[in-house]
């Protein structure tokens, strides 16, 4: 079914909101703060540049798929992330500054639940990517993933 909200001859996707997260696009090494090589991550625009898909494999062999999209019906973006953990999280957000923030909940294999939270941040050299989680409520934060996306040294 497609949606017949807009035009099909219209421009889509080409305005400032739906362009915010073009800084996360690109083919990335991803590394920690003290230099150390964690992974790889391609993101690349897709659907005529209004999804931004990533595809992340660690070091340690994990892997894991994101969409992207800017919702403009709810003026918000949309994270949908699943992995080789079996992980599936949905996060949502928009800009605060300079910086991507989406949050969103999970259910954690012991049924607690956790607020999860991105925060994407432009850098002359890249991306800095923190994830953190919180159990209670957002008073206090813990460290998941923090990584340096810099351009890969290799194609991939």
């Amino acid at each position: 079914m497609v949606p017949t909200t807009r035009a099909a001859d219209g421009p889509r996707c080409t305005d400032a909101a739906h362009r915010a997260f073009d800084f996360f696009a690109g083919d990335w090494d991803a590394y920690d703060s003290a230099g150390k090589l964690l992974g790889h991550n391609r993101v690349e625009k897709a659907h005529d540049g209004c999804v931004l898909i990533e595809h992340w494999t660690g070091v340690e062999g994990e892997s894991g798929t994101s969409l992207n999209i800017y919702d403009a019906n709810r003026k918000v973006w949309n994270e949908t992330w699943a992995s080789s953990h079996g992980t599936l999280l949905t996060i949502e957000g928009g800009m605060r500054g300079k910086q991507m923030v989406m949050i969103g909940t999970h259910v954690d294999d012991d049924g607690r639940v956790a607020l999860h939270r991105n925060i994407w941040t432009p850098m002359a050299d890249g991306v800095h990517q923190v994830w953190d989680y919180s159990l209670d409520g957002g008073q206090t934060w813990v460290v998941n993933y923090d990584g340096y996306l810099r351009p890969a040294k290799a194609k991939r």
